[in-house]
């Protein structure tokens, strides 16, 4: 995770993590076809991860592609990559700008970098959300081991975990062993490895690469030429950099699949187990409850404190507040123990629930830049452990602080629910009186129509406040109309009506 911070409030050095200084729990279940799996560290709940069939992650996948509009405009290219919603890939993204920025130079426009009908290999950086199509990027990287390859990358990086000393030798052996277009990122655990362990491995993301640029002679766009197993990956990705500790699955072939390809390495820090009761894993091992939480709009805090999470497609609102918490201080020592508590849950909360993109939290309003102060420095401590990139910006001038978290993947209730067909998403329902209003208009359009009975079914609510008191505005409809009016009630779980009969 990587937490940049606007200095101007934030000056502190962040902790630096050490492998083994927590006990984690991985549990996995993989049965079906939608595979999960929960992280726990020193017995709280930290990730939760989910992956549907028909709604798996496209980051990482590569496609040959066929540009099916080109936007001045915008600056960037809508590819077809053969999903419904075109990819939008931005001009910076296309080899000739990454290497305009790395050396100073201008950037080239995106009519100059691209032609529709033209034929591209890109890959997915950012899935579909909303509207909005995949985000796509034509500096495609290979991730190995100990590089990330890049074969228009033109650049060369070093992790800034690495002493600057080791980082020196191996910027210096990237600029030696790529060729002129080629880029490489040297990934942490290179430090550790031999030079010839890194040019092997470099060779091998060369010859992949050139296998699909075989492959893509052969098929017509849009077609895949590799796909992320976005469910090993992550898995993986994490026990490679996680603290070590137990893993349990459910699964004989997951399990054994797992224990091949972390490696001996890995190995060390993970003890595997095969899970083989009949109850469910999550049951089991009682962290079920924990995917129902995460879908609830009010997280309580200690001492009655709690928040309130509301997202949309474009942004994550958090309002924090007191509840029951007064605390034992003044006012103000109150607001910021109650503020520090939010900060530490948030932090939680972005990563369980996997939310992204512009998040503004509305603490409770602090009189002293000091204090707010105190709760970045309480959220960007607790944000340590999120292996996203997450930038907090400070306080706006309305007191709401602002940060963003990089989106690579669909926030989790877009996998566990739908909107709901009552209110459409909302969270609300249309009211009794706004139905039994809306009732009335529908009838009054009878007027003149050549019927002697209408026949209506409907909620209790809804009727009652239709007929009015005593039956008086049912009465006087029924004189005007000149129609008799009967009312059936119905039992429905939101307020509701329907003109059943007109005869």
């Amino acid at each position: 995770m990587t937490v940049k911070v606007n200095p101007f409030f934030y000056g502190r050095k962040m902790k630096v993590w050490k492998r083994g200084s927590s006990l984690e729990e991985i549990f996995v279940s993989a049965k079906g076809r939608e595979k999960r799996w929960l992280l726990r560290t020193n017995g709280e709940t930290t990730g939760l991860y989910t992956y549907q069939p028909q709604d798996d992650s496209l980051t990482g996948n590569i496609y040959w592609g066929k540009v099916v509009k080109v936007q001045s405009g915008l600056g960037a290219a809508f590819v077809d990559i053969g999903h419904i919603k075109n990819g939008f890939l931005h001009e910076k993204d296309f080899p000739q700008n990454v290497e305009a920025y790395h050396s100073g130079s201008i950037s080239i426009p995106i009519g100059k970098c691209v032609h529709e009908g033209q034929k591209i290999m890109v890959q997915v950086v950012k899935d579909a959300i909303g509207t909005k199509g995949p985000r796509l990027s034509a500096v495609i990287e290979f991730r190995g081991e100990h590089l990330v390859y890049m074969p228009l990358g033109h650049y060369v990086a070093v992790s800034k975990k690495i002493d600057e000393d080791i980082r020196k030798v191996l910027r210096g052996l990237g600029h030696e062993w790529k060729e002129s277009k080629e880029g490489l990122v040297i990934r942490t655990n290179a430090a550790s490895v031999n030079r010839d362990v890194l040019f092997e491995e470099l060779n091998a993301l060369r010859n992949l690469y050139e296998g699909l640029q075989r492959l893509s002679n052969r098929l017509k766009p849009p077609a895949l030429l590799s796909e992320e197993q976005t469910f090993y990956e992550e898995l993986l990705d994490h026990l490679k950099k996680g603290e070590g500790g137990r893993v349990y699955v459910d699964h004989q072939s997951t399990l054994q699949h797992l224990e091949e390809m972390v490696g001996k390495l890995t190995k060390d820090h993970w003890n595997f187990h095969l899970y083989q009761g009949n109850e469910n894993i999550f049951h089991h091992y009682e962290v079920s409850a924990v995917w129902e939480n995460v879908m609830k709009k009010v997280v309580w805090l200690d001492k009655g404190a709690f928040l309130v999470i509301e997202s949309t497609e474009a942004m994550t609102v958090v309002d924090v507040n007191s509840g029951k918490f007064t605390g034992k201080n003044d006012v103000e020592q109150t607001i910021l123990q109650t503020n520090i508590l939010a900060a530490k849950e948030m932090a939680k909360q972005l990563t369980l629930r996997n939310l992204s993109g512009i998040i503004m939290i509305d603490f409770i309003d602090m009189k002293k830049e000091a204090h707010r102060i105190e709760v970045i420095n309480a959220l960007s401590d607790a944000l340590v452990e999120d292996r996203q990139r997450t930038s907090i910006l400070g306080f706006t001038a309305l007191g709401i602080l602002e940060l963003t978290r990089k989106r690579t993947r669909l926030p989790l209730t877009t996998y566990l629910t739908q909107p709901c067909t009552t209110c459409n998403g909302s969270g609300r329902v249309v009211s009794a009186e706004s139905k039994a209003f809306q009732l009335e208009r529908d009838l009054w359009e009878l007027e003149g129509v050549d019927a002697s009975q209408v026949v209506i079914d409907g909620t209790k609510d809804v009727l009652q406040i239709f007929a009015g008191e005593q039956s008086q505005h049912l009465k006087k409809l029924e004189k005007i109309l000149h129609k008799q009016i009967t009312l059936h009630e119905e039992n429905h779980p939101h307020p509701y009506y329907k003109i059943r009969k007109i005869e």
